[in-house]
């Protein structure tokens, strides 16, 4: 059976379904997601003082949880220290040791201008200069945690195990901080590491101090070793093996406030929907691609693996002059005869006309799902029949889009169940022009530790990976040739659908990975920066204040209903 969870968790009184019912009426963006920093703190803090036990007992769970998942995230430990103060009469050894490593590190961070130096050099990728300019400064007796504080997610993106155990070996740990370091290491065995370490990893961990996040990640790394079913020992009274269900259902037991747990643990008990083999013939998949051949070959060629089935392929070059167009006519080969048409442009017409290119072609126009990839993603084996299953399950979306993470390791989220923040008119980015499309980003570009996994409503879907139900397209025409080259072209074709009452839907379950950044990751430079802004302006200027105001209200009344509803299912079931 899982192991029992730390005490010090608040208890919640309420069933599930009534627990989610007072969350929506007195919290209701709780159902947008906990795991963007800012709003976990500000939906903690509201909880926390809000005079309901229940609720307050919710604030202290995520002020509780939000530390263990960041631990040297200091707004984290701060939070978590003056919510334990709420209760000085319970200790909770998590809170005493987070604020003894508010003491620690009060004096030893680095400057805020060594701080912008050490994220410069930790995102280069260098690693032989990061080893050359870092490790020393590790080494310092005073301040050596310090630095390690700053520099510990750059050396987890870095992606290299052996990197970060010897960044925690060269620190000189004070006694009282030494279960942080098995935290740290636990950690970086979970991210980087194959799943069996990592769960060795995990035996050293203090769980009366780092017992939640240690729950979640063994839970974690159950299901990564084999299905919902999948266990790896026995149970000594019963002879039952704990499962990746089992362990992660004892951590939403002592959780249930947690969306993101919620919403996963539903999804591995109800089976999201999968389109039949034959269902594959309603889809064509669309590719464009300017001056990336080897990456359109390796795109193709993972497309190739994959359960396309009976769909279409077309394959647009867009004025490229380095071969891509010869790529995409020699890869044709890997596919059934007739199955995959290039189609070759002479110029470069920019991302918003290549679309509507492709999608004016007729198998594009005799088909019922438009699926659109980037020319740089590495697909797995079954991937197109749960997108179509995710979207024909649900008449009325607009959109069918995914869970979009880095190629290599450590899996980073480049997007995830985007959603949409109801509009306050107050100027933001630009002087004198209030601001109205606040997109949520929900993942905010966070290492994938799981808690994406899942499907619900949306408002706007990755353009990297998407199916767009072409009776929509027709009905609200396809991309804005206003956005060329590139840049909000697919979230304002998504935000057109969500205004018409046709949102998409995300199918968190299914991960593509993408080789390169999106284009607004990668902008530089003053002319580059100045494109992204002025399709801010030209997005902004295309929807009144109330049509966002109401496709936001909706969006957030479906992730209420969504998650009510998945509530009472996952309340009437043994967790």
């Amino acid at each position: 059976m899982p192991r029992p969870l730390p005490s010090g968790i608040p208890v919640i009184s309420l069933p599930l379904p009534a627990l989610a019912d007072k969350l929506a009426a007195n919290l209701p963006l709780w159902a947008m997601g906990l795991e963007e920093p800012g709003l976990a703190r500000h939906l903690a803090a509201r909880a926390l003082t809000s005079g309901d036990a229940d609720l307050a007992a919710c604030g202290l769970g995520l002020a509780l949880w939000g530390w263990q998942r960041a631990p040297l995230d200091l707004p984290r430990a701060e939070l978590l220290v003056q919510a334990a103060a709420s209760r000085p009469s319970i200790p909770i050894p998590a809170a005493i040791f987070a604020s003894a490593l508010l003491d620690h590190l009060a004096t030893r961070l680095p400057a805020p201008s060594q701080d912008a130096e050490l994220a410069a050099l930790l995102s280069s990728g260098e690693t032989a200069l990061v080893v050359r300019t870092l490790m020393p400064l590790l080494r310092d007796p005073a301040r050596g945690v310090g630095w390690l504080a700053a520099a510990w997610d750059g050396l987890l993106r870095l992606g290299g195990l052996d990197l970060c155990r010897a960044a925690l070996d060269l620190c000189p740990w004070p006694q009282h901080l030494l279960p942080l370091r098995q935290r740290l290491a636990a950690e970086a065995a979970f991210l980087l590491g194959p799943p069996e370490a990592a769960l060795e990893a995990l035996q050293t961990v203090d769980e009366a101090v780092f017992g939640l996040w240690a729950a979640y990640a063994r839970a974690e790394l159950l299901l990564r070793l084999g299905e919902a079913g999948a266990g790896i020992g026995p149970d000594g009274e019963s002879g039952r093996v704990e499962t990746g269900r089992d362990a992660l259902a004892e951590v939403f037991r002592a959780l249930p406030w947690h969306t993101h747990l919620g919403l996963k643990l539903h999804a591995l008990g109800f089976p999201p929907p999968v389109a039949q083999p034959a269902y594959s013939a309603s889809a064509v998949i669309l590719v464009y691609s300017w001056n990336k051949a080897a990456l359109a070959r390796q795109t193709l060629e993972s497309l190739a693996r994959t359960d396309y089935g009976e769909a279409r392929i077309l394959c647009l070059d867009n004025g490229s002059t380095d071969g891509t167009g010869e790529v995409m006519q020699a890869c044709a080969g890997l596919f059934p005869p007739g199955a995959l048409r290039v189609i070759r442009l002479p110029v470069n017409i920019g991302a918003p006309a290549a679309r509507n290119w492709l999608l004016a072609q007729p198998e594009a126009r005799a088909a019922e799902w438009a699926v659109f990839l980037d020319d740089d993603v590495i697909l797995p084996e079954r991937w197109l029949l749960r997108l179509l299953g995710a979207g024909r399950a649900e008449p009325t979306c607009g959109a069918a889009g995914c869970r979009i993470v880095s190629a290599t390791p450590p899996a980073c989220l480049q997007s995830a169940d985007y959603q949409l923040f109801l509009p306050d008119g107050q100027p933001r980015t630009f002087r004198d022009l209030p601001e109205n499309i606040v997109v949520f980003d929900n993942c905010a570009g966070g290492l994938d530790v799981g808690l994406f996994s899942y499907a619900r409503p949306a408002t706007h879907v990755s353009g990297c990976c998407h199916a767009l139900r072409t009776s929509v397209l027709a009905e609200l025409g396809g991309f804005d040739i206003r956005f060329s080259p590139t840049q909000f072209d697919d979230l304002d074709r998504d935000l057109r659908a969500a205004v018409a009452g046709r949102p998409a839907v995300y199918a968190g379950d299914l991960a593509i990975a993408h080789v390169q950044h999106s284009s607004l990751a990668k902008a530089k430079g003053a002319a580059a920066m100045g494109q992204v802004f002025g399709n801010k302006i030209k997005l902004e200027g295309k929807y009144a204040q109330a049509e966002i105001d109401a496709a936001a209200r909706r969006g957030l009344e479906a992730l209420r209903a969504d998650m009510a509803r998945k509530w009472v299912q996952l309340g009437g079931v043994a967790l």
